[in-house]
Order: C-alpha cells, then structure tokens, then sequence
C-alpha cells in the first residue's frame, strides 16, 4: 500500500510541467510570442534597448539580484556545513545539503546548456539593432550558432529555489506553497528584468523554469525521497488503523 501510494503522488510534479511546458512553448511558437513580446518591449523602448544599461535593471535586478542569490547559497552551504558540529542543525543537514546542491546544479545546467545551444541573445539580432538573422527557438536549436542565451542564466538564479518548496516537504509542509511561490515571483522578476533589456525571449525562461523545476525534483528523490516517502507511509498507515477502528466500532 505505501509504495502504491507513493506511486500515485509522484507523477504530478514530475510529468505535469514538463506536458504543460511543451503545450506552451507550442503556443509560444505558433503564435511567435517571442517576437510579438519582444517587438512590443523594443518600440516601447523607442526601437532600442533602453533599460539595457539602466542602474534599476543591470546593477541591481541583475548584478545585485545575482549577488543576492549566491549570498544566500553560501549561508545555506556555511549552516551544512556547521550542522556536523552544531547539535541544534543536525535535523536539518539533509536538507541542508539538499539546498546546497540543487540550486547549484540547476545554475550549472542551465549555464553549461547556453554554451551548448548556440542560441542568440534578441540585442544580437538584426530586427533589434544587432547583426544576426533572427531565427525562431525550435529552429535554432538546430542551427548550433555561436550565441549563449539560451536557456535564460539570470532567471535560474531565481527559479533554481524551487528547491524549497521540496525541502519545505521534509521540513514543513505547510511552508510548501510561500516557498514555491517566493522562487516563481524571483524567477519571474529576473526573467522579466533580462526581457526588459534585450537579454533574453519568453521561451528562453520558461525552459530555465523547467531545467531548475527538474533538477530540483531528481535530487529530491535522491536526497530526501526517503524520508518524504516515510512520512507518506505513516499518513496512510494512520489513515488506515482509523478506519479500520471506525469500522469494527460500526459492526
């Protein structure tokens, strides 16, 4: 009975965004929203990159925000660290180290795939004052150019904390969903950020979402699977021994 219940709550956060990442992207590409979002952003602009070099964007939403996140990587990784002499943090050194090294690999996947994708940045292309052919996601996923923006860096450094919510499952459940939501919105706000000055196009952070998402999620099951599963178990097991009483008390 656990393991087919654990069988059942698995298959949501696993198969559920990767369907609905690959329904939108679809519709990113029939409806060409990379373009139609990034043409709107670039006349409001005034048909250039306005925000590109602005102090709001580059210095504190991109540069800060970056510093912010690596900040806060390391005091997580200092607590890891100090929970194999500090009585007080040893419960949480599981997740500890699963908080360490789940942000970091979704940061280093998505970094070493902009290297690999050769997909261009839109200030690079010619439509926006550069001197590169622009060429849609799914195309240029096969051309194997020279570019580096693909998927989106700066996003990941928000996204790569969805790690939290499946920390939050071991730790407090309850947390689950502010932890999910905080990482969305910080994702959101440097995805947007990188939009804002020609960085990067919709799809670029929506596959930055689902690389984090995954990363998370696979070391999740590495790290922590066993005790969220054990918890499950103890869930249905006292679920059971109720109904079971509720029932002989019936007969």
């Amino acid at each position: 009975m656990p393991r087919a219940l654990s069988k059942r709550v698995s298959p949501a956060p696993i198969y559920l965004p990767l369907i609905v990442a690959i329904g939108a992207q679809l519709l990113i590409s029939a409806l060409n929203l990379d373009r139609l979002l990034a043409d709107t952003l670039f006349s409001l602009e005034g048909k250039q990159w306005l925000l590109r070099d602005h102090w709001l964007f580059s210095e504190v939403l991109h540069t800060g925000g970056r510093r912010i996140s690596e900040a806060f990587l390391g005091l997580i990784c200092l607590a890891w660290l100090s929970s194999a002499y500090i009585k007080g943090l040893r419960p949480w050194r599981r997740a500890l180290g699963y908080l360490v090294f789940a942000p970091l690999t979704a940061t280093l996947l998505v970094s070493s795939l902009k290297q690999l994708t050769g997909v261009e940045c839109p200030w690079n292309l010619s439509v926006y004052g550069g001197d590169q052919p622009y060429i849609p996601l799914l195309q240029a996923l096969f051309q194997y150019g020279d570019g580096a923006c693909f998927p989106a860096g700066h996003a990941s450094a928000g996204y790569a904390w969805v790690a939290l919510y499946f920390a939050a499952l071991e730790l407090k459940p309850v947390w689950k969903w502010r932890c999910l939501g905080g990482a969305l919105l910080l994702g959101v706000l440097f995805g947007v950020t990188q939009q804002l000055r020609g960085a990067h196009f919709l799809s670029h952070d929506l596959w930055s979402l689902i690389i984090c998402w995954y990363a998370s999620a696979l070391l999740a099951r590495v790290m922590l699977c066993r005790r969220i599963e054990t918890g499950e178990q103890r869930s249905a097991n006292g679920f059971q021994l109720v109904k079971q009483t509720e029932s002989t008390g019936g007969r």
